[in-house]
């Protein structure tokens, strides 16, 4: 019999979302039956939804059940804890097919004292009930094994392949050209405007640089992206005169890629960020900040610096206006794209935690 697999999705946009939906055509394309819940699981909770996606699940889970095996995977730690509830309602029926849940981490819970205890007991309920536990983080992965968790592994969790194809670095940039000696730097940030991107600590790194004698001039910033902080972002670049713009939703990352000096990362939490992916494919020179599983993502391809160190950033930034400089950290981006996993590493990793280990299978 072939594998079943029911994918369980919250409401998300941005990073989740296009994960879930690789997910889903690589499942697919590998002879897969994948059905996507009808569960509407909101971002934050609901009683009478959470209740009504909690019915839906059930039914779902039990109908496919009673056809043969068939494996669960949801996505977060709502969409994880209402699967496990779905799932242990159903109870170790005699004779019954079995069911295989498999939950993928994708965010820290954020918030005051009593969101993060909610997180802690949904992430209890989920780890009780849940055969695998897919991580995208160290501190996620962390999380799980000290709530119970069976077993835990790192996510794969790849960049999509870029316009042509392919994942492969793309070719080292010719010589440096002396016109260019004396423009200035051009940065590029490719971050949804929202708190955990680190923005403001950009704008502070920015500031810093301005100040000083040496730099100030030659650094200029460009920002790739929407969200709710847009109109704080403006107002700030406007009032300080900051040489930042910002570019708006694009869909031509790659063009921007290929013209910028320089990529920076001031997240203050990541997973595995698929915007340095795409940077190192690009063989662009990054500077990130070492938060959640940037470091899983650039190893030591990156400038790494303390999450919320505007300083330490601001630092990094100015070393990089030395063009030896880019260009060793350049090669080192091209360096690791070669061995970033790829959507076939994800689609094996899939089948393997998802297909149950029954010998009614």
């Amino acid at each position: 019999m072939s594998l079943r697999v029911l994918l369980v999705r919250p409401r998300a946009s941005g990073g989740l979302a296009a994960h879930v939906d690789q997910e889903h055509a690589a499942l697919e394309g590998a002879g897969v039956g994948v059905r996507a819940s009808a569960a509407v699981i909101g971002e934050r909770p609901s009683p009478r939804a959470d209740a009504a996606a909690l019915r839906v699940l059930r039914r779902e889970t039990a109908a496919l059940r009673a056809t043969g095996p068939i494996a669960v995977h949801a996505h977060g730690l709502r969409a994880g804890a209402l699967a496990a509830l779905a799932v242990r309602s159903l109870g170790p029926a005699s004779g019954a097919a079995p069911v295989r849940l498999v939950v993928t981490l994708h965010n820290r819970t954020v918030g005051g004292t009593a969101v993060r205890a909610v997180g802690a007991v949904l992430l209890r309920i989920l780890t009780s009930r849940a055969d695998v536990v897919l991580a995208v983080s160290p501190d996620l992965a962390e999380q799980a094994a000290r709530a119970g968790a069976s077993e835990v592994l790192h996510a794969v969790v790849p960049a999509p392949a870029g316009p042509s194809g392919s994942s492969d670095p793309v070719d080292p940039a010719g010589p440096a050209d002396p016109a260019d000696a004396g423009r200035p730097l051009d940065v590029l940030v490719i971050a949804r405007l929202a708190p955990q991107k680190g923005l403001p600590d950009l704008l502070d790194a920015v500031a810093v640089l301005e100040r000083d004698l040496v730099s100030r001039g030659r650094v200029r910033v460009g920002i790739a992206g929407d969200g709710p902080l847009r109109q704080a972002l403006a107002e700030r670049i406007a009032a300080e005169r900051l040489p930042v713009e910002l570019l708006g939703r694009r869909e031509d990352v790659p063009a921007l890629l290929s013209r910028a000096d320089l990529v920076v990362s001031a997240a203050r939490w990541e997973g595995q960020p698929v915007a340095l992916q795409e940077a190192l494919r690009a063989g662009r020179a990054i500077i990130a900040t070492d938060a959640g599983g940037t470091r899983w993502v650039t190893q030591e391809a990156a400038t790494l610096v303390p999450v919320g160190d505007a300083p330490a950033l601001a630092s990094a930034i100015l070393e990089h206006l030395d063009p030896a400089v880019r260009r060793h950290r350049e090669q080192a981006s091209r360096q690791r794209a070669r061995s970033l996993p790829g959507a076939r590493d994800m689609t094996d990793q899939l089948l393997d935690v998802l297909a149950p280990r029954d010998p009614r299978w």
